[in-house]
């Protein structure tokens, strides 16, 4: 299988988990490519990104890649801010255009978990506004980015769902 994980890291602890979704992955003998999306001009104040983020900002992205038709699976992280996902995710995700019967899944990291919920639910929606088949979604604790057990028990859940599916 060949699988993209997109993602937006501003702390780290999002894109420690996409690292370690990919070495998974590639345990599992599958093709992995890491896509990090970042703003061309990035606001380096977190207040700055969350005040981006909750008016809903789509800042210009730097070269990433946005054929994800080629993947069998894409994967798509992001921190959660103002109770929204990145703002550069959000950019990235109005380029990508249709991925009609495409098989994704996604994850939030969350400091405190306010408004995880329903930043999960938006992009879920914009997901399925793409006509995606959404495998696995959920809200992850992003202090616990480094803690292995953790992520095995969180993550186990989409290799299933994967098996299952196949």
């Amino acid at each position: 299988m060949k699988v993209a994980i997109v993602f937006y890291s501003f702390s780290g602890n999002t894109k420690r988990m996409c690292v370690f979704l990919k070495n998974k992955f590639e345990d599992r003998k599958n093709t992995v490519e890491l896509i990090e999306v970042k703003p061309v001009k990035e606001i380096i104040s977190f207040f700055g990104q969350c005040r981006q983020a909750f008016s809903k900002k789509e800042p210009e992205i730097g070269n990433a890649d946005i054929d994800l038709k080629k993947y069998d699976l894409s994967i798509f992280a992001s921190p959660v801010w103002a109770f929204t996902f990145a703002p550069a995710l959000r950019s990235y995700l109005k380029k990508i255009g249709d991925l009609e019967n495409k098989k994704t899944a996604c994850f939030l990291t969350c400091g405190s978990g306010a408004g995880s919920n329903k930043a999960l639910s938006e992009l879920e929606n914009i997901l399925r506004e793409k006509h995606t088949h959404i495998l696995f979604s959920k809200n992850l604790a992003g202090r616990k980015s480094k803690n292995k057990n953790f992520l095995e028990d969180n993550f186990n859940t989409l290799f299933e769902i994967i098996n299952n599916d196949e």
